[in-house]
């Protein structure tokens, strides 16, 4: 029995693990082709956990009006495909203010937070603490996107989000399939539609927050990943529409071997 047990110790160790690391960037443009920014993403993720970070910086004719730079970072875990995030950090500047937002998620879903400066509104009517349980992080839910629509090749799924004040819905829909090729990518991608449903922690003046057309977001399917990161996010707008667009497509895959440190002893 000692032997069997031994065994099946050893057999559980020595599973095999992946793990896939992404190094992404993009460019945005507004109007339809004038460049206004760039964002480069870098995801770890593995079957039991992720870590994903991500720098936004605006540039060209778009820093005549508000010099915009972003950096964010999501972790958590992985159980069978469903994401549960557990910490959250933005540092935004913008103009010459600047925002940090620093979040915790515990085990049973209480979150922990650090604002500065403090929102000085909360909304009409504010996020409550069963939406901000509800939700995900904006990071983790393009993480539980990609995870999803890797595993699943469809375009469905409403993900609750909350970035520290804000609580809204995003929503993919459609589902073509179609060829790609371009900034290092060339495979199937999935194009689904993205809807974006505002739902507390808006003010008045938030009104454009609250009206943001049904977009797209085209996903990578790739035939060894249950993970597939977007290559293109279109927001349609009355002035010519938003346009996010992979540029460089970089992708490392480690199988890991978990083995005891020392043989058990039958």
């Amino acid at each position: 029995m000692r032997a069997l047990l031994a065994f099946l110790a050893l057999a559980l160790l020595a599973t095999p693990a992946s793990a896939d690391r992404f190094a992404l960037t993009y460019d945005g443009f507004g109007l339809g082709f004038v460049p206004v920014g760039g964002v480069a993403v870098d995801a770890d993720v593995t079957d039991e956990s992720y870590d994903i970070s991500a720098t936004v910086a605006s540039r060209g004719i778009l820093n005549l009006f508000e010099r915009t730079n972003i950096r964010a970072n999501s972790s958590g875990a992985i159980s069978n495909g469903a994401v549960r995030w557990q910490r959250y950090d933005l540092d935004h500047h913008y103009s010459r203010k600047r925002r940090t937002i620093s979040m915790q998620a515990d085990a049973h879903g209480a979150i922990t937070s650090q604002i500065e400066p403090i929102y000085r509104t909360w909304g009409d009517p504010a996020a409550t603490e069963e939406q901000r349980r509800a939700s995900r992080d904006p990071l983790s839910n393009v993480v539980a996107m990609a995870i999803d629509v890797g595993r699943t090749r469809r375009c469905e799924g409403v993900y609750p989000t909350f970035d520290g004040r804000f609580h809204y819905l995003l929503q993919l829909g459609g589902g073509d399939t179609d060829p790609y090729e371009g900034g290092g990518y060339e495979g199937e991608v999935l194009k689904c539609t993205l809807t974006y449903v505002a739902v507390s922690g808006f003010n008045q003046r938030d009104q454009g927050r609250r009206r943001i057309p049904e977009g797209q977001v085209w996903f990578a399917l790739m035939r060894d990943a249950a993970f597939a990161p977007p290559v293109r996010i279109s927001t349609p707008l009355s002035a010519g529409g938003a346009t996010i667009r992979l540029a460089s497509f970089r992708r490392a895959r480690v199988d890991v071997q978990y083995a005891p440190d020392t043989p058990a002893t039958p």
